[in-house]
């Protein structure tokens, strides 16, 4: 999970990464990461340039832009995550509706009202059954769901992209290691990378034999013995 802190005064946003921290803790939660923001552009830039957030806390008292207008301009620039306000006044609640806000902390921050939030956000996630993802091709982006990827391979410096369609998609020259191009779906447990160059979507696999993947559409995929092999595992260890 990729929590963004947007808000100029650096001292709240120091104290709130300490309770954020502390609650992945108390929750085991290992793919936790926090970003903190102290200017809107800046986090506007990060979202542009593909970062990803699963939930954005902005201030609503910030100077040039509030978070009410922040908030508004990432819905209508496309962000789907969850945004929570932080405010001194409980007369914005009503504007913070306006960029269709999760919720609003009162400041001074109180740990349990924001754990109590984070936990009905966690609620929300595991309701939800699509994430997206933004591919760039030679034709321009392309948005796609994680749900509608079964395969990433890695072929003369291309992600490939196998869809549940039976399609393909093909990214652009890779200029980075796999590792690194790929890091963001691996943060998605149904994500296993089982190869130098393969990342499998384990929760859409039905059947592993010696050479043969089987997924839910009943698409098949061929692989050597020894990533069968790998990917078998990480399916046992998914559905444990």
């Amino acid at each position: 999970m990729n929590i963004a802190i947007c808000d100029d005064d650096l001292q709240c946003s120091g104290m709130l990464n300490i309770m954020l921290e502390e609650y992945a803790a108390k929750h085991n939660l290992k793919d936790f990461t926090v970003y903190i923001y102290s200017h809107a552009d800046d986090l506007i830039d990060a979202i542009q340039d593909d970062e990803h957030f699963d939930i954005c806390i902005l201030d609503i008292m910030m100077p040039d832009i509030s978070g009410i207008e922040l908030g508004i301009k990432l819905r209508n620039d496309g962000y789907e995550g969850i945004i929570i306000y932080l405010t001194a006044s409980k007369d914005y609640a009503l504007d913070s509706y306006k960029a269709k806000a999760f919720n609003y902390i009162l400041k001074p921050i109180v740990p349990a009202d924001l754990y109590q939030t984070l936990d009905d956000a966690l609620k929300d996630f595991s309701g939800k059954s699509e994430r997206f993802v933004v591919v760039k091709t030679k034709e321009g982006n392309t948005r796609i769901s994680l749900n509608n990827i079964l395969y990433i391979q890695l072929s003369n410096r291309v992600l490939v992209y196998y869809l549940t369609d039976g399609s393909t998609l093909e990214g652009l020259y890779l200029r980075v290691p796999f590792a690194t191009a790929v890091q963001d779906f691996l943060l998605d447990k149904s994500f296993v990378q089982c190869a130098a160059g393969i990342v499998v979507n384990i929760s859409l696999v039905s059947t592993v034999t010696n050479e043969v993947v089987t997924f839910h559409n009943n698409q098949t995929a061929y692989f050597s013995k020894k990533i069968c092999t790998e990917i078998c595992n990480a399916w046992n260890d998914y559905n444990q």
